[in-house]
């Protein structure tokens, strides 16, 4: 594994070390040191065992300093019993696993935190206050919202905030119905449980002629009235969206002669992005979708090598990336390597990225 160095160059380190002196906080937070050096992105993983048997896994968030980590691990507590957790921390080519915490002796409490009222404006900014029996509550201290967007059945994104509204105007131009829901969650799991959710509000209304059923949540086509043309390019999307999906962490390294560092994230894309990617997409096929971001002013290009996942790798197939700016203009990024496991690239264009690919004839 390499580790950057203060002149710039690069040095081999002996092992990635594991997360030390894991505990509880009184209210539920997983606690944790990450004794590795800073400047690098270490992806942080949580799995919490619960009181019947069961582990769920807390897809952790992207870290480059060395020090105290906090996550939220108390929105796992849905029993009163006993839980732990370990820790994974993750690199571009490698892992560890850390020693099992001490257990969090968790009473569900009696009080439910009220049920959210949920309303949504013409410029897609949902806003939401707490129903009656809500005064007394204070926002970010007590409790705060867990946002859901919902389409075609599937959950197609989440994010727990203390803030009482949330931006979704990106999503009111899309051609198909999506759906928002809200709950209440705890910020004190000793004193409060998280409210219900409240009922599928449609985000954009006036996207499809006929709204699919409110009951079942299933993707039916012929419940949504739209064009043929644009409901084969939604249902294209969403096979395209999860089959480009990884749990894996994206396999990089840079040049060391670039002016700024990089980070590598596997993420979902959104159906605009999608439509983008297709205009220039070709004979190509979509593999993985990434999100690529520097770590300052891309003011020249960066050159990157990115690892091409093992189940893509095929003799007689070949690969380039695209890139979606800000602006939704996409770029095609030829690959400037040989290698067969590995696609080299140069930009200075950052947003969303797909590695794609082509087989030759002879390996069809």
């Amino acid at each position: 594994m390499l580790w950057k160095t203060q002149h710039g160059c690069t040095s081999r380190a002996s092992s990635l070390q594991a997360a030390q002196n894991l505990r509880w906080s009184a209210k539920g937070e997983g606690i944790f040191d990450n004794p590795n050096p800073d400047g690098w992105t270490y992806r942080a993983n949580a799995y919490v065992y619960c009181p019947d048997g069961s582990c769920k896994k807390f897809s952790g968030p992207l870290i480059s300093q060395s020090g105290t980590v906090t996550l939220d691990l108390y929105h796992y507590f849905d029993q009163s019993g006993s839980y732990s957790f370990e820790i994974e921390l993750l690199t571009n080519d490698s892992s560890v696993r850390s020693e099992c915490s001490e257990t969090f002796e968790y009473q569900k409490p009696d009080i439910r935190l009220p049920k959210p009222m949920v309303s949504v404006n013409e410029a897609g900014i949902v806003s939401c206050t707490l129903a009656e029996g809500g005064e007394g509550y204070v926002l970010g201290t007590d409790y705060g919202f867990n946002y859901e967007l919902w389409a075609g059945g599937k959950r197609v994104f989440q994010q727990g905030l203390n803030e009482s509204s949330i931006n979704f105007s990106g999503s009111m131009s899309l051609d198909y119905v999506v759906y928002v829901r809200v709950c209440t969650i705890t910020r004190d799991v000793t004193k409060y449980a998280d409210s219900e959710w409240s009922d599928m509000i449609p985000l954009n209304p006036g996207a499809a002629s006929q709204e699919p059923a409110k009951t079942a949540w299933e993707f039916n086509p012929a419940d949504w009235g739209l064009a043929a043309d644009v409901l084969e390019q939604y249902i294209a999307y969403l096979e395209k969206q999860y089959a480009a999906q990884s749990t894996e962490v994206p396999a990089f390294t840079t040049d060391p002669q670039n002016a700024y560092d990089v980070t590598v994230e596997n993420s979902e894309q959104g159906y605009l992005c999608y439509l983008a990617f297709k205009t220039v997409l070709g004979d190509y096929t979509i593999g993985r979708t990434y999100n690529i971001c520097p770590s300052g002013m891309a003011d020249s290009k960066a050159r990157i090598t990115l690892t091409i996942p093992q189940e893509l790798q095929k003799a007689g197939r070949t690969f380039r990336m695209i890139c979606v700016n800000e602006d939704g203009q996409p770029i095609v990024l030829a690959d400037l390597d040989s290698a067969s496991d590995t696609v080299t690239f140069e930009t200075d264009a950052y947003c969303a990225f797909a590695l794609v690919y082509k087989d030759s004839a002879s390996a069809r």
